[in-house]
């Protein structure tokens, strides 16, 4: 419940922040103002996806492990990696509906969108994999993955400076590390 409500109440900000760029640029206030409050609002609503979803994929790793190590059945493992999916699923289609207001904005997401599609479609090759006993075939989505993130941050990062936003403090991770869980345990 608590994660509905803050949802909504980041669509509300999200809202309320793009409500007051597009006042600010028939005011007087300076287009670096207007660009800023764009770029905040976009965060507004990615930024509760993105770390829902960093949260969400720490828990593949104990089901992947307690598969790996026999401590989990076939069935049981695949179950839970099949309800992240599914949740996962749902975190994909809402980065797809973001849709800024600001062209350069937009021409961001849609890539960065394109790494949940390739993630969700590895999830599903994992518990496909895990539920027939074969995980030799599972798509190679990181470095795919791993460049568009990395282009999104660079180039967030780059208007986020032209226009004076400030961007989370754990954006320069995003792109790092782990992409995919490991259907071996960590």
């Amino acid at each position: 419940m608590r994660s509905k409500a803050r949802a909504r109440n980041a669509v509300a900000l999200a809202a309320s922040l793009g409500v007051a760029a597009v006042c600010c640029l028939g005011c007087g206030t300076s287009s670096s103002t207007a660009e800023r409050a764009l770029v905040e609002r976009y965060l507004a609503e990615v930024e509760p996806i993105r770390l829902s979803v960093n949260r969400l994929l720490e828990r593949a790793d104990p089901i992947l492990e307690g598969f790996a190590n026999h401590g989990l059945s076939r069935a049981t493992a695949a179950r839970r990696m099949d309800a992240l999916e599914r949740r996962f699923a749902a975190y994909a289609v809402q980065i797809a509906g973001v849709n800024p207001l600001d062209a350069e904005l937009r021409s961001l997401n849609v890539p960065y969108a394109e790494t949940y599609v390739l993630e969700d479609s590895y999830l599903a090759a994992l518990v496909a994999g895990i539920s027939n006993g074969n995980l030799r075939d599972l798509p190679d989505t990181q470095a795919a993955q791993r460049a568009a993130i990395i282009r999104w941050r660079t180039r967030l990062t780059v208007l986020a400076a032209r226009v004076h936003a400030r961007l989370p403090l754990d954006l320069q991770q995003a792109g790092r590390g782990e992409i995919a869980p490991s259907p071996f345990g960590s």
